[in-house]
């Protein structure tokens, strides 16, 4: 099993020779990376309004616009309705007052009007659009004189939603504590090399290892390590799927709990994560792939999170490509998915409807 993983390295070439051992500067670090679980998760977040206008026979057509009372979403920006009367009926907008952070916010709107008995009638269909402060959506006809009554009440109800980033630091338990010890032995075992009792070699890199931890850590080795097996009788392993700077990667994390360069090899690890069943690692990498979203790396990421069954990737790289389709849409990438992956696109489709 081979991958050309060309596209995807953002780590400078490795060095020639065996790679040097940095298990102890991991390890020293450990009691701060354990005091904490970081976490990152996207959400969406709703809030609903309803606005009641009254006097609407005596509101004379290409009047000033109204505004609703200002409301405030979850995420702390301030939005309010607004209205407009012409000879033709009413039309709505949302205007964005205002907005905690610089950059543009992507909402996605919709409106609805209560008719009697609480019926409602949806006259603002669902939009996602980009609005920075003072920013309005589009206008949309909402009561049409010609074929309505020209009633002097309207009731609207309006829903607002927008994907957040949620960033988790939760403290941990003075429990965790007495666990450092137990990695920082474990690290200073792999770093001394002591007692090892199993090589792994990876081109001309071959890093020393103990058959328990291996076993006890990865499904993959625990299955290749038992009695019968080839590798298990030679107390060897030649893995050339697996480049080595990527392999200490894994068996860092394997021994630490830690892979330390993670964010600057997030797709190596991920596939080697996949390849030795370390679901743990392989949930890190799609996290952090996910955190780096971009117009340009969206489609790229899609195809690859469908091509080694991420899911939760996946979903995060279809909900961006959702939001900034026509951007996305004009990328190298998204034409190179088109061609090379055309079942990728029409997945990315029907996940979209």
């Amino acid at each position: 099993m081979s991958y050309n993983l060309n596209n995807y390295h953002s780590f400078p070439a490795p060095g020639s020779g065996v790679i040097k051992n940095d298990i102890a500067e991991v390890a020293a670090g450990t009691p701060s990376i354990l005091r904490h679980a970081l976490g990152t998760r996207f959400e969406n977040f709703s809030t609903f309004s309803a606005w009641t206008v009254r006097g609407l026979t005596t509101l004379p057509a290409g009047t000033t616009s109204v505004e609703s009372i200002p409301f405030t979403h979850q995420n702390g920006s301030e939005w309010c309705m607004v209205l407009i009367k012409n000879s033709d009926g009413l039309w709505l907008s949302f205007k964005l007052q205002k907005c905690e952070t610089a950059r543009s916010l992507r909402p996605m709107l919709k409106a609805y009007e209560i008719i009697p008995f609480g019926v409602k009638r949806e006259v603002y269909t669902s939009i996602w659009c980009s609005l920075s402060k003072g920013g309005e959506s589009e206008w949309k006809l909402i009561r049409n004189f010609n074929t309505a009554k020209n009633e002097d009440e309207i009731i609207l109800q309006c829903e607002i939603c927008i994907q957040c980033i949620i960033q988790d630091k939760l403290p941990v338990a003075d429990a965790v504590e007495p666990h450092i010890g137990v990695m920082k032995g474990l690290g200073k075992m792999f770093d001394e090399e002591v007692l090892t009792d199993f090589d792994l070699h990876a081109g001309d890199t071959v890093l020393k290892a103990h058959r328990a931890v291996l076993s006890v850590r990865s499904p993959y080795f625990a299955a290749m390590l038992q009695p019968h097996t080839k590798e298990a009788k030679e107390g060897r392993v030649e893995l050339s799927d697996v480049k080595p700077e990527v392999l200490k990667q894994v068996l860092l994390y394997l021994y630490t709990g830690v892979a330390p360069a993670l964010k600057d090899m997030p797709w190596d690890l991920l596939i080697a994560a996949d390849m030795y069943q370390l679901h743990q690692l392989k949930g890190q990498c799609e996290n952090h792939i996910a955190s780096c979203l971009s117009v340009d790396n969206a489609a790229e990421t899609a195809a690859n999170a469908k091509k080694f069954s991420c899911g939760v990737l996946l979903d995060h790289a279809v909900l961006y490509i959702t939001h900034n389709l026509c951007k996305v849409m004009r990328t190298p990438g998204w034409d190179d998915i088109l061609t090379t992956n055309p079942d990728v696109v029409k997945y990315i489709s029907k996940m979209m409807e």
